[in-house]
């Protein structure tokens, strides 16, 4: 638990250092002007929509330029010489991350929709999406070795895991196969922020949300371990 908390308070630095609390908020206040000036754009898809991408820039991406910094300053060869598990250090990440993605969403809720909004879906999905993205950026940055590489992976990720479901929110194509893609369930649990789900979708979006959590969190260990810590190749 020392670790730990040690672990955060070093990421916490970093992210402020990094400017990455300061992006988080002004990407807010930048997304609530374009609502302001847009009334169009003012709908519940829009916000929908917002509130996907918001952990999804947090989260993916800024694990990964973190990560990368890490490397690059030969932060990381604590895990070699120190008793902090690997464990401990994705902890602090995703705890760190998350964290500042549901302060975010809920910065531009307050802002654009008001106090009057489904809590326990705006909560459970930020966090679970948040969880998912940031083990997906461990995945993906585990074998990169610059900035530019890791954006083109996460690119390519994100145009085969988010595209699909994108379409399906945007009514330009549906088709229930799309529920095989674990953003199907981020977008539902971000519906309900604004409605309701039933009981099968909140079941179906929270539990399919774990279970990508549990497969990437081992994927992201043994990824992390192998070519970060051990350095392979």
């Amino acid at each position: 638990m020392t670790q730990l908390k040690t672990m955060l308070k070093w990421d916490i630095i970093l992210q402020s250092r990094y400017k990455i609390i300061h992006l988080s908020i002004l990407s807010v206040l930048i997304y609530y002007v374009s609502l302001v000036a847009i009334p169009s754009m003012n709908t519940e898809e829009f916000k929908t929509l917002y509130l996907f991408f918001d952990p999804t820039l947090i989260g993916i991406m800024f694990v990964g330029a973190l990560v990368l910094f890490e490397k690059t300053e030969n932060t990381l060869q604590a895990l070699n010489v120190t008793p902090m598990q690997t464990r401990t250090y994705f902890f602090s990440k995703i705890i760190s991350l998350t964290l500042l993605s549901v302060i975010s969403a809920f910065l531009f809720l307050f802002l654009s929709h008001g106090i009057h909004f489904e809590y326990f879906y705006m909560v459970t999905g930020i966090i679970l999406t948040s969880v998912f993205l940031i083990l997906l950026g461990f995945i993906l940055v585990a074998r990169c070795n610059s900035i530019n590489e890791y954006l083109l992976m996460m690119m390519l990720a994100f145009l085969l895991l988010f595209l699909p479901p994108l379409l399906d929110i945007t009514g330009i194509y549906n088709n229930i196969i799309f529920y095989l893609w674990p953003s199907q369930a981020s977008f539902l649990l971000f519906e309900g922020v604004f409605g309701t789900l039933s009981l099968n979708e909140t079941i179906y979006a929270l539990a399919y949300l774990c279970i990508w959590i549990v497969g990437c969190y081992y994927l992201a260990k043994k990824a992390f371990y192998k070519h970060i810590v051990l350095g392979g190749g």
